[in-house]
């Protein structure tokens, strides 16, 4: 129920601004998106927040304020939540530069074929599209997560701009094959996201920790 969840949102947005955090992007009618969406037809929102440390992220979700908000979120949404470090990140990465980010979790069905095969793909692709490779964990290694239990890994990459990232995922030089490749191994949502900026006046738009 999107309309009874929507006064989560500016309440999240202060709470997190509090702490130096925010949503950093935010994309609505996700499963109508077929060229920026992969395996998406339940979803309908995929947003990407940010903190400046595990800790400040560790103590908005486990905070009394928070915790008087969450039934907005969890009695209203059907979701999966994971929290995680942003462990590939290069220390020189300017993240306010970002114009979208590539999120995805999914179930790992064929580790042989998917090791042997997509990792030179993807990184002949990253370097195409300057794509910035943000992280990649294990689901067990996450901070922690919520409703991603039948999933084995999540990975958060950055892009210049929302068509660099959608173009990183059909080029037929490489893109369309590192797909092939995905689809073929895994399964799991993948959404391509706009990150949040002034211009768009999102109500996620916190300022906060980019002022696009």
């Amino acid at each position: 129920d999107i309309e009874k969840c929507e006064p989560y949102v500016p309440a999240a947005c202060e709470q997190m601004k509090a702490r130096g955090a925010g949503y950093v992007g935010v994309k609505v009618g996700v499963k109508d998106d077929a060229r920026g969406s992969e395996e998406c037809g339940d979803v309908d929102l995929s947003p990407v927040l940010e903190f400046p440390s595990k800790e400040a992220a560790l103590d908005f979700f486990g905070s009394d304020e928070y915790a008087a908000i969450k039934p907005l979120r969890t009695d209203n949404l059907h979701f999966r939540l994971a929290c995680f470090e942003a462990n590939l990140l290069p220390e020189d990465a300017d993240t306010s530069k970002f114009g979208a980010y590539l999120a995805t979790i999914k179930k790992m069905n064929d580790a042989e074929t998917f090791n042997a095969e997509y990792p030179p793909l993807m990184k002949a692709n990253n370097a195409k599209f300057n794509a910035t490779m943000i992280a990649r964990h294990s689901i067990n290694d996450v901070i922690f997560h919520e409703n991603c239990e039948d999933y084995s890994f999540v990975v958060l990459i950055g892009f210049p701009t929302y068509d660099d990232a959608v173009a990183y995922v059909h080029d037929e030089e490489f893109g369309a094959k590192q797909t092939a490749v995905r689809t073929k191994c895994t399964t799991g949502p993948l959404a391509i996201i706009n990150c949040t900026n002034k211009t768009d006046a999102q109500p996620q738009y916190t300022g906060v920790p980019h002022d696009r």
